[in-house]
């Protein structure tokens, strides 16, 4: 017989009673109770901590890896080569920022469904999906291949990143369960972004050069229409003689086209350089990529004197050259964009498209040796009279706006240059994408600690809970608080 662990009574003044916020007896009471529940359910207790702890290691093995990739690149604002090949050029630091929309360019989803299309990243998803996930789809169905495409599309547009700072920097991050899918992603974003960047700029300028060849083709209507007019206020003046002063001939207008006449020179010109602008364009990106797949190239030989072929780094540069090869969709859409402008213009009646020139293009015009070719056989009394002069005012600002737009062109056309040149110089990649080697999440070692402690807190809770739940007095302190009585005496078997 041994004498019975007793809860010490609560003795002293009220005022040591009230300064007792808790009740550390029945505290420690109940901890021995939870200690000592492990003893009495051994079982449960073991089963409980595998269970928590196989919970753990399963979560860890199930949830989705996530391998991080990103690329910096720097956008600089190369304003040099601009002002020095366009002196009065006017500035405009908001739409000439290099990193202006970059990332709702490279979240678009023309962009997103071209990177989707050119990393083939659907069926390399369904390839390396988890076995899990498999069995889900044979046992509930896989969905159809129009949604799973535009499922794609979401999760490539939540995963993915860009970030512009503030010294000139964007930055496309990606988290991906496929560490080599995932550089690749974000160098085809990366190189989707430079490309698109470089044929929206060329593209804006060239459109902009053909609207005023166009313009230019109207300019050079009006003047002749405007020496037509001064020849026929000269040939009047020179048969009515000086009998009348009749006021001045209004200029002639000009005729309206019909179903069956031909399309104007212009227009041809204006397509023919458009097509000429959609080549430029794909060469200047072929010469991009390929400058690329040589600095590649040239990687793969360095490593290739240090590692094996099957080197992980060695393989990781071949498929990056390999996806150098593919076509990017800039350069498909250029093509595509190049072969609708050639249909048109063959259709407008257009015969040759590497022709130099069309006959209605902008050029030069010595207009005053037209017009003093006009005058030859017109009477030097004539010359100055009221409605000759008139005549003449208007051809002369027609003139003035003829030369206005070739002076436009040629500014356009030396901002296009520049453009195409000063591209090289305005991007530089700081940072390239490489493969990860290990995922950012989820934390294996974390989640499996965290499921051995685990295991341990709930083998002792469910042990506890069993003695509780059931109702039975399993310790001397049950008795005391329940009966409010102190028990004397405690006799174990031996």
């Amino acid at each position: 017989m041994t004498k019975a662990p007793q809860l010490p009574e609560s003795q002293g003044t009220d005022d040591q009673v009230d300064a007792d916020l808790f009740d550390y007896a029945a505290i420690k009471a109940w901890l021995g109770f939870i200690w000592r529940s492990v003893g009495r359910h051994r079982v449960v207790a073991a089963v409980t901590f595998v269970l928590v702890l196989g919970l753990a290691s399963f979560f860890s093995w199930v949830v989705p890896k996530k391998f991080e990739s990103t690329t910096t690149l720097l956008a600089n604002r190369d304003d040099l080569m601009a002002q020095l090949g366009n002196p009065h050029r006017m500035q405009s630091f908001d739409m000439d920022g290099p990193t202006r929309a970059a990332q709702e360019q490279v979240l678009s989803r023309q962009n997103l469904e071209a990177m989707i299309k050119s990393t083939n990243l659907i069926e390399h998803w369904d390839q390396n999906r988890h076995p899990v996930l498999k069995l889900k789809d044979k046992l509930f169905g896989e969905a159809p291949a129009d949604q799973k495409f535009d499922n794609m599309v979401g999760t490539l547009e939540k995963r993915l990143n860009v970030f512009t700072g503030p010294n000139g920097t964007v930055t496309i991050t990606i988290y991906w369960p496929h560490a080599a899918m995932a550089r690749q992603l974000v160098e085809t974003a990366q190189q989707n972004f430079l490309e698109m960047r470089h044929s929206g700029e060329v593209n804006a300028i060239g459109e902009a050069i053909s609207i005023l060849e166009l313009r230019a083709g109207e300019a050079q209507q009006a003047i002749d229409e405007s020496i037509e007019n001064v020849q026929k206020v000269a040939e009047e003046r020179t048969k009515g003689g000086k009998e009348k002063s009749p006021k001045p001939a209004a200029p002639v207008k000009p005729k309206a086209a019909t179903a069956t006449t031909e399309t104007p020179q212009q227009e041809l010109s204006q397509l023919k350089f458009l097509i000429r602008n959609k080549r430029r364009a794909i060469s200047d990106l072929e010469e991009f990529r390929s400058r690329r797949l040589t600095e590649l190239q040239g990687q793969l030989a360095e490593q290739k004197v240090i590692y094996s072929d099957s080197h992980p780094v060695v393989l990781d540069i071949k498929e990056r050259i390999e996806a150098m090869q593919k076509e990017s969709p800039q350069i498909q859409q250029l093509r595509r964009d190049e072969e609708a402008l050639i249909e048109e213009y063959k259709s407008r009646g257009g015969k040759d498209v590497n022709a130099n020139a069309e006959p209605g293009s902008a050029r030069p015009r010595n207009v005053e040796l037209e017009l003093d070719n006009v005058l030859r056989d017109v009477l030097p009394d004539l010359r100055d009279d009221p409605a000759v002069t008139a005549a003449r005012d208007q051809l002369r600002m027609a003139t003035a706006r003829y030369q206005d737009i070739l002076m436009r062109i040629d500014a356009a056309r030396i901002e296009l240059d520049t453009a195409r040149a000063a591209f090289k110089y305005r991007y530089s990649v700081v940072r390239p994408a490489q493969t990860p080697r290990k995922p950012v999440s989820p934390n294996v070692p974390l989640i499996v600690i965290g499921g051995f402690l685990g295991g341990i807190i709930f083998a002792f809770f469910a042990s506890a809970a069993i003695d509780t739940f059931r109702g039975k007095v399993v310790e001397v302190w049950q008795v005391e608080k329940k009966l409010g009585i102190p028990v004397l005496a405690d006799i174990r078997q031996v």
